[in-house]
């Protein structure tokens, strides 16, 4: 595998390997852990669902997420580096990036343990593994919800750990409640997780990807359990932390998001741009 940003590769610099698979990790693999990695690739041949679990069978505690790529294209790139036309890359390859860049930041994210791919008889890139900190004593933010029923403190939570990846430089397009991983013994702290759908940069368009941001927490899921009027006024007093909104960008592009429907491809153009494309 070409691997776009080599840095990386350097600090994930153990080796296992299993058939026609290859894992990278931060330091080397116990027993447990290997025994694990190899029970997770020998179940992966001939299926083509999405494995987004803890890992089976160790003591360790890990998260695993594994993905066939269904297409040549994808393939092609993900084993040669590649990036798409518009610039990004494969959602595995921007999620390792990503999950490692903001880990290293100290953003409040699960840890990268590492990550690997399976190939083809063709030698092409066909599965991508990533192992990832398991965040045991966090349960998910409608999970969470379920069992406390205190929508107001999610909300405030969730705010919360938006800023926080605002400072560290991340801006994640993809956040809304089961992004959100509750910490059961002190419902304050949060960490963000499914990174694949960030920017690691700042961008020019403050108002409109905040208003997106907002709108798209309202939207999935979340207006199920508040009033919109009472999510409003959270989400005004929220906007008194960030320096420089511009309330007439800002309003236009928040009732959008939490109404319609934006891809991501509609979300890239809102973080440069700051405009947008409802799907």
């Amino acid at each position: 595998m070409s691997f776009p940003d080599r840095s990386v590769l350097l600090n994930f610099s153990s080796t296992l390997t299993h058939r026609n698979a290859t894992v990278f990790t931060t330091q080397g693999a116990d027993d447990s852990t290997q025994q694990a990695i190899q029970n997770l690739i020998d179940t992966r041949y001939q299926l083509t669902d999405r494995v987004s679990a803890p890992l089976k069978g160790m003591e360790n505690d890990l998260f695993a997420k594994s993905q066939p790529l269904d297409s040549l294209r994808p393939k092609l790139r993900v084993t040669f580096g590649r990036s798409k036309r518009d610039g990004t890359f494969d959602w595995p390859v921007e999620e390792v990036l990503n999950t490692y860049t903001a880990h290293k930041r100290g953003a409040p994210v699960a840890g990268l343990y590492g990550f690997g791919y399976r190939k083809s008889v063709f030698g092409l890139i066909q599965e991508f593994f990533i192992f990832t900190e398991l965040l045991d004593g966090y349960l998910s933010g409608l999970e969470w919800l379920k069992q406390e029923r205190d929508i107001r403190s999610l909300i405030t939570a969730s705010f919360k750990l938006l800023q926080a990846l605002h400072s560290k430089g991340i801006v994640h397009m993809d956040f809304w409640a089961n992004n959100v991983m509750v910490n059961l013994a002190q419902p304050g702290l949060t960490k963000a997780i499914d990174l694949e759908n960030c920017f690691l940069t700042q961008t020019e368009h403050l108002s409109e990807v905040l208003a997106f941001q907002f709108g798209f927490y309202y939207r999935r899921e979340i207006f199920r359990f508040v009033i919109e009027e009472d999510y409003d006024q959270m989400v005004m007093d929220a906007l008194g932390n960030y320096e420089g909104i511009d309330r007439s960008r800002f309003d236009e592009l928040y009732a959008l998001s939490k109404n319609e429907n934006i891809s991501r491809r509609a979300r890239r153009e809102i973080f440069h741009k700051g405009t947008v494309t409802a799907r």
